[in-house]
């Protein structure tokens, strides 16, 4: 009987807490996150052979930007920011032969 209460109750909080919203990335964050953003498609556009056109993740648009940011949780903000970063990187060594 306890271990059937103590499932029901380990089941109960995880079931819970996969409900709750993910964090979402602070005003401040978003603010850097939408410089570095913009940064980021600049340095694109300035690598031979690695821009490929205006969209959602290479864009000048500063307020798109930090406006997707402040709506997104902070893991998936950290992530996009890393995405374009790796791209960025890969780009430059192809290029370059250094980041």
């Amino acid at each position: 009987m306890l271990r059937t209460t103590v499932a029901l109750a380990v089941s109960s909080i995880a079931l819970a807490s996969s409900a709750l919203p993910a964090a979402a990335a602070n005003p401040g964050y978003c603010h850097h996150y939408a410089d570095l953003a913009v940064w980021q498609f600049h340095r694109n556009l300035s690598i031979p052979g690695c821009f490929h056109g205006p969209d959602a993740r290479w864009n000048a648009n500063w307020q798109g930007h930090f406006d997707w940011c402040l709506g997104a949780p902070w893991d998936a903000a950290r992530e996009e920011d890393a995405r374009r970063g790796e791209r960025l990187h890969e780009c430059s060594f192809r290029a370059f032969g250094h980041p």
